[in-house]
Protein backbone atom coordinates (compact mmCIF):
# COMPACT_ATOMS: atom_id res chain seq x y z
CA UNK A 1 0.00 0.00 0.00
CA UNK A 2 1.20 3.61 -1.04
CA UNK A 3 0.63 6.57 1.41
CA UNK A 4 0.34 10.31 0.47
CA UNK A 5 -0.04 13.23 2.24
CA UNK A 6 -3.64 15.31 1.87
CA UNK A 7 -3.38 18.51 0.16
CA UNK A 8 -1.44 20.87 2.26
CA UNK A 9 -1.89 19.03 6.02
CA UNK A 10 0.19 16.61 7.61
CA UNK A 11 -2.88 14.04 7.25
CA UNK A 12 -1.30 10.72 5.44
CA UNK A 13 -3.58 8.54 3.87
CA UNK A 14 -3.79 4.90 2.13
CA UNK A 15 -3.88 5.74 -1.61
CA UNK A 16 -7.42 3.09 -1.62
CA UNK A 17 -9.49 4.45 0.45
CA UNK A 18 -12.42 1.85 2.49
CA UNK A 19 -15.76 3.54 0.60
CA UNK A 20 -18.33 2.82 3.49
CA UNK A 21 -21.51 3.14 2.14
CA UNK A 22 -22.71 0.39 0.93
CA UNK A 23 -22.33 -1.41 4.38
CA UNK A 24 -24.91 1.04 5.06
CA UNK A 25 -27.31 -1.23 3.26
CA UNK A 26 -30.80 0.34 2.13
CA UNK A 27 -32.16 2.32 1.40
CA UNK A 28 -29.50 2.93 -1.46
CA UNK A 29 -28.33 -0.77 -0.92
CA UNK A 30 -29.51 -4.54 -0.38
CA UNK A 31 -29.76 -5.38 3.07
CA UNK A 32 -26.32 -6.08 4.36
CA UNK A 33 -25.03 -8.27 7.40
CA UNK A 34 -23.64 -7.07 10.04
CA UNK A 35 -20.50 -9.31 11.15
CA UNK A 36 -19.66 -9.24 7.24
CA UNK A 37 -19.26 -5.33 7.58
CA UNK A 38 -17.34 -5.51 10.71
CA UNK A 39 -15.09 -7.96 8.93
CA UNK A 40 -14.50 -6.08 5.99
CA UNK A 41 -13.29 -3.12 8.09
CA UNK A 42 -11.34 -5.90 10.06
CA UNK A 43 -9.46 -6.82 7.02
CA UNK A 44 -9.00 -3.16 4.94
CA UNK A 45 -7.26 -2.03 8.56
CA UNK A 46 -4.80 -5.29 8.31
CA UNK A 47 -3.93 -5.11 4.76
CA UNK A 48 -2.93 -1.33 5.09
CA UNK A 49 -5.97 0.46 4.15
CA UNK A 50 -6.04 3.61 6.54
CA UNK A 51 -8.67 5.99 4.92
CA UNK A 52 -12.16 5.35 5.81
CA UNK A 53 -14.97 7.61 3.92
CA UNK A 54 -18.25 7.54 5.28
CA UNK A 55 -21.87 9.64 5.56
CA UNK A 56 -24.67 9.82 8.71
CA UNK A 57 -26.91 9.37 5.50
CA UNK A 58 -25.47 5.85 4.71
CA UNK A 59 -27.78 3.38 6.20
CA UNK A 60 -29.12 6.65 7.79
CA UNK A 61 -26.16 6.21 10.37
CA UNK A 62 -25.25 2.79 9.99
CA UNK A 63 -22.28 3.12 8.51
CA UNK A 64 -20.98 5.12 10.83
CA UNK A 65 -21.99 3.18 14.16
CA UNK A 66 -20.20 0.19 12.20
CA UNK A 67 -16.92 1.95 11.35
CA UNK A 68 -16.84 2.83 15.12
CA UNK A 69 -17.24 -0.68 16.40
CA UNK A 70 -14.26 -1.54 14.82
CA UNK A 71 -12.16 1.25 14.45
CA UNK A 72 -12.19 2.28 18.23
CA UNK A 73 -9.45 0.19 18.97
CA UNK A 74 -6.67 1.38 16.51
CA UNK A 75 -8.41 5.02 16.15
CA UNK A 76 -5.23 6.99 16.20
CA UNK A 77 -3.80 4.72 13.05
CA UNK A 78 -6.54 5.56 10.70
CA UNK A 79 -7.99 8.62 9.18
CA UNK A 80 -12.07 8.76 9.38
CA UNK A 81 -13.92 11.05 6.81
CA UNK A 82 -17.64 11.64 6.58
CA UNK A 83 -19.20 14.39 5.89
CA UNK A 84 -22.76 16.72 7.09
CA UNK A 85 -25.28 19.12 5.05
CA UNK A 86 -27.33 15.94 3.92
CA UNK A 87 -29.89 15.02 6.25
CA UNK A 88 -33.86 13.25 7.16
CA UNK A 89 -37.05 13.57 8.21
CA UNK A 90 -38.03 9.67 8.13
CA UNK A 91 -35.51 6.81 6.93
CA UNK A 92 -36.97 7.22 3.76
CA UNK A 93 -35.46 8.35 -0.08
CA UNK A 94 -37.92 10.81 -0.48
CA UNK A 95 -37.17 12.45 3.00
CA UNK A 96 -33.57 13.73 2.75
CA UNK A 97 -32.74 17.56 2.74
CA UNK A 98 -29.85 19.77 2.32
CA UNK A 99 -28.98 22.24 5.44
CA UNK A 100 -25.73 23.78 5.83
CA UNK A 101 -26.70 26.25 8.89
CA UNK A 102 -23.69 26.53 11.22
CA UNK A 103 -25.63 25.19 14.01
CA UNK A 104 -26.73 21.86 12.00
CA UNK A 105 -23.84 21.41 10.96
CA UNK A 106 -22.47 21.80 14.94
CA UNK A 107 -25.38 19.16 15.38
CA UNK A 108 -24.50 17.02 12.93
CA UNK A 109 -20.82 16.28 13.98
CA UNK A 110 -21.51 16.16 17.68
CA UNK A 111 -24.19 12.76 16.03
CA UNK A 112 -21.42 11.73 14.26
CA UNK A 113 -18.44 11.83 16.97
CA UNK A 114 -20.94 9.75 19.11
CA UNK A 115 -21.79 7.02 16.20
CA UNK A 116 -17.97 6.77 15.24
CA UNK A 117 -16.98 6.41 19.00
CA UNK A 118 -14.04 9.22 18.80
CA UNK A 119 -13.31 12.73 19.77
CA UNK A 120 -12.21 13.75 16.89
CA UNK A 121 -13.18 13.73 12.69
CA UNK A 122 -9.90 13.93 10.37
CA UNK A 123 -11.53 15.12 7.37
CA UNK A 124 -15.04 16.77 7.83
CA UNK A 125 -17.18 17.45 3.99
CA UNK A 126 -19.52 19.08 3.23
CA UNK A 127 -21.37 15.87 1.37
CA UNK A 128 -23.48 18.10 -0.97
CA UNK A 129 -24.10 21.89 -1.41
CA UNK A 130 -27.29 23.16 -0.27
CA UNK A 131 -29.90 25.05 -2.90
CA UNK A 132 -30.85 27.59 0.22
CA UNK A 133 -27.81 27.98 2.67
CA UNK A 134 -24.84 30.26 1.23
CA UNK A 135 -21.14 28.67 1.30
CA UNK A 136 -19.84 31.13 3.42
CA UNK A 137 -21.23 31.01 6.72
CA UNK A 138 -20.98 26.53 6.45
CA UNK A 139 -17.06 27.16 5.62
CA UNK A 140 -16.69 29.58 8.67
CA UNK A 141 -18.23 27.48 10.60
CA UNK A 142 -16.33 24.28 9.60
CA UNK A 143 -13.09 26.89 10.15
CA UNK A 144 -14.35 27.05 13.56
CA UNK A 145 -14.86 23.45 14.60
CA UNK A 146 -11.00 23.11 12.93
CA UNK A 147 -9.69 25.25 15.41
CA UNK A 148 -11.26 23.30 17.85
CA UNK A 149 -9.79 20.57 17.46
CA UNK A 150 -13.15 18.90 16.47
CA UNK A 151 -11.93 17.99 12.78
CA UNK A 152 -8.38 18.01 11.72
CA UNK A 153 -9.13 19.41 8.02
CA UNK A 154 -12.00 20.33 5.64
CA UNK A 155 -13.17 18.47 2.49
CA UNK A 156 -16.46 19.41 0.26
CA UNK A 157 -17.94 16.80 -2.02
CA UNK A 158 -20.07 17.42 -5.54
CA UNK A 159 -19.06 20.65 -5.75
CA UNK A 160 -18.74 22.52 -8.92
CA UNK A 161 -15.43 24.62 -9.57
CA UNK A 162 -16.55 27.98 -9.05
CA UNK A 163 -18.30 26.95 -5.84
CA UNK A 164 -15.18 25.18 -4.76
CA UNK A 165 -13.22 28.41 -5.17
CA UNK A 166 -15.96 30.48 -3.48
CA UNK A 167 -15.43 27.70 -0.14
CA UNK A 168 -11.86 28.53 -0.34
CA UNK A 169 -11.68 31.98 -0.08
CA UNK A 170 -13.40 31.56 3.08
CA UNK A 171 -11.20 28.97 4.74
CA UNK A 172 -8.61 26.33 3.09
CA UNK A 173 -10.46 23.53 1.64
CA UNK A 174 -7.94 20.58 2.05
CA UNK A 175 -9.79 18.34 0.04
CA UNK A 176 -12.40 17.39 -2.72
CA UNK A 177 -14.20 14.41 -3.24
CA UNK A 178 -15.25 14.02 -6.99
CA UNK A 179 -16.61 11.30 -8.81
CA UNK A 180 -13.72 10.42 -11.60
CA UNK A 181 -13.39 6.92 -13.80
CA UNK A 182 -12.98 5.89 -17.28
CA UNK A 183 -16.23 6.12 -18.07
CA UNK A 184 -17.41 9.72 -16.15
CA UNK A 185 -14.21 11.70 -16.64
CA UNK A 186 -16.10 15.52 -16.18
CA UNK A 187 -14.31 16.39 -13.07
CA UNK A 188 -10.79 16.13 -15.64
CA UNK A 189 -12.11 19.87 -17.08
CA UNK A 190 -12.29 21.75 -14.38
CA UNK A 191 -12.78 20.38 -10.77
CA UNK A 192 -8.84 18.18 -11.24
CA UNK A 193 -7.45 21.68 -12.03
CA UNK A 194 -8.85 23.76 -9.55
CA UNK A 195 -8.06 21.64 -6.91
CA UNK A 196 -4.04 21.54 -7.65
CA UNK A 197 -4.25 25.67 -8.23
CA UNK A 198 -5.53 25.61 -5.01
CA UNK A 199 -3.25 22.42 -3.59
CA UNK A 200 -6.31 20.22 -2.68
CA UNK A 201 -6.47 16.62 -2.14
CA UNK A 202 -8.93 14.79 -4.42
CA UNK A 203 -10.44 12.19 -3.69
CA UNK A 204 -12.19 10.39 -6.18
CA UNK A 205 -14.98 8.40 -5.65
CA UNK A 206 -16.62 5.62 -7.88
CA UNK A 207 -13.39 4.47 -9.43
CA UNK A 208 -15.27 1.44 -10.91
CA UNK A 209 -18.47 3.31 -11.66
CA UNK A 210 -20.73 1.54 -9.08
CA UNK A 211 -19.81 -1.41 -10.82
CA UNK A 212 -19.80 -1.37 -14.64
CA UNK A 213 -15.66 -1.39 -14.37
CA UNK A 214 -15.99 -4.79 -13.20
CA UNK A 215 -16.65 -6.35 -15.91
CA UNK A 216 -19.54 -8.10 -14.39
CA UNK A 217 -22.29 -6.34 -15.97
CA UNK A 218 -24.09 -6.36 -19.46
CA UNK A 219 -27.14 -4.72 -20.94
CA UNK A 220 -29.45 -6.98 -19.86
CA UNK A 221 -28.54 -6.75 -16.26
CA UNK A 222 -30.96 -6.11 -13.88
CA UNK A 223 -30.38 -4.12 -10.09
CA UNK A 224 -32.29 -4.32 -7.08
CA UNK A 225 -30.69 -1.68 -5.58
CA UNK A 226 -30.46 2.50 -6.14
CA UNK A 227 -29.04 1.22 -9.47
CA UNK A 228 -32.22 -0.25 -10.72
CA UNK A 229 -34.02 2.94 -10.42
CA UNK A 230 -32.58 4.41 -13.88
CA UNK A 231 -32.55 8.10 -12.00
CA UNK A 232 -28.99 8.84 -10.60
CA UNK A 233 -25.69 9.45 -12.95
CA UNK A 234 -24.69 7.28 -15.19
CA UNK A 235 -27.20 4.50 -14.64
CA UNK A 236 -29.82 7.20 -16.43
CA UNK A 237 -31.12 5.39 -19.61
CA UNK A 238 -29.32 7.54 -21.77
CA UNK A 239 -25.93 7.46 -20.20
CA UNK A 240 -26.24 3.76 -19.38
CA UNK A 241 -26.59 3.08 -22.93
CA UNK A 242 -23.69 5.47 -23.71
CA UNK A 243 -21.45 3.82 -20.87
CA UNK A 244 -22.11 0.30 -22.15
CA UNK A 245 -20.68 1.04 -25.56
CA UNK A 246 -17.84 2.90 -24.50
CA UNK A 247 -17.25 -0.39 -21.85
CA UNK A 248 -17.24 -2.63 -24.92
CA UNK A 249 -14.57 -0.87 -26.20
CA UNK A 250 -12.18 -1.08 -22.50
CA UNK A 251 -13.22 -4.60 -22.50
CA UNK A 252 -11.53 -5.51 -25.77
CA UNK A 253 -8.61 -3.35 -24.37
CA UNK A 254 -8.26 -5.42 -21.17
CA UNK A 255 -8.62 -8.41 -22.59
CA UNK A 256 -6.06 -7.72 -25.25
CA UNK A 257 -3.79 -6.99 -22.59
CA UNK A 258 -4.74 -9.79 -20.21
CA UNK A 259 -5.36 -7.95 -17.40
CA UNK A 260 -8.93 -8.00 -15.80
CA UNK A 261 -10.68 -4.64 -16.47
CA UNK A 262 -11.00 -3.95 -12.66
CA UNK A 263 -7.55 -3.49 -11.85
CA UNK A 264 -6.94 -0.84 -15.18
CA UNK A 265 -9.77 1.02 -13.62
CA UNK A 266 -8.50 1.62 -10.56
CA UNK A 267 -4.75 2.15 -11.27
CA UNK A 268 -5.77 4.54 -13.88
CA UNK A 269 -7.31 6.52 -11.46
CA UNK A 270 -4.33 6.82 -9.24
CA UNK A 271 -1.97 7.31 -11.98
CA UNK A 272 -3.68 10.49 -12.30
CA UNK A 273 -1.43 13.01 -10.27
CA UNK A 274 -4.05 15.20 -9.16
CA UNK A 275 -5.75 12.37 -7.36
CA UNK A 276 -4.38 11.30 -3.98
CA UNK A 277 -6.68 8.08 -2.93
CA UNK A 278 -9.20 6.34 -4.77
CA UNK A 279 -12.68 5.30 -2.65
CA UNK A 280 -13.74 2.08 -3.31
CA UNK A 281 -16.76 0.48 -1.80
CA UNK A 282 -16.17 -2.95 0.11
CA UNK A 283 -19.23 -5.02 1.45
CA UNK A 284 -16.81 -7.87 2.48
CA UNK A 285 -13.13 -9.26 2.82
CA UNK A 286 -13.15 -10.65 -0.13
CA UNK A 287 -13.89 -7.32 -1.66
CA UNK A 288 -11.16 -6.03 0.22
CA UNK A 289 -8.55 -8.29 -0.67
CA UNK A 290 -9.46 -7.93 -4.52
CA UNK A 291 -8.73 -4.49 -4.24
CA UNK A 292 -6.00 -4.28 -3.03
CA UNK A 293 -4.24 -6.53 -5.18
CA UNK A 294 -5.48 -4.45 -8.20
CA UNK A 295 -3.25 -1.70 -7.44
CA UNK A 296 -0.30 -4.27 -6.51
CA UNK A 297 -0.25 -6.14 -9.55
Amino acid sequence: MRYQKLGKTEIEISEIGFGAWQIGGPPFWAEQNEQESLNAVSAAVDAGITLFDTAPVYGFGRSETLLGKRLKKCREKVVIATKCGLLWQKEELGFLYNDLKPASIRMELEASLRRLKTDWIDIYQIHFPSPDDPIEPAMEALARLREEGKIRAIGVSNFEADLLTRANEVAQVDSIQTKYNMLEREAEKEILPTAEKYGMGVLAYSPLASGLLTGKYSPASKFSDWRGRGKLGIFRKESLEKAYDELQTLMKTANDAGVPIKNIAINWVLKNPAVTAALVGMRNSDHVYDNVKRIES
